[in-house]
């Protein structure tokens, strides 16, 4: 037996009303409260910057000397 629906069990049509709907109210709130939360954080995030292709190639170079000039593959053009 669910003991959780034991208490609900003799309640009236009345009773089970003002029940769900003060679970509505709850959860109407808590969304309420979810929805604000949210709305800011996604103002934080909304633009990311978006890197291009050459400023990744700029920014490993400056990181990676040894790595300069990698992004053209000589190996390719010979085997032709």
């Amino acid at each position: 037996m669910d003991f959780g629906n034991a208490c609900l069990f003799s309640k009236k049509p009345e009773d089970m009303r003002r029940i769900g709907a003060l679970g509505g109210r709850a959860r109407a709130r808590n969304l309420r409260f979810r929805k604000a939360r949210q709305v800011s954080i996604t103002r934080e995030y909304s633009r990311p910057h978006e890197e291009t292709a050459a400023e990744a190639i700029r920014r490993i170079d400056a990181q990676c000397p040894w790595l300069v000039g990698a992004e053209r593959c000589e190996a390719r053009r010979q085997s032709r």
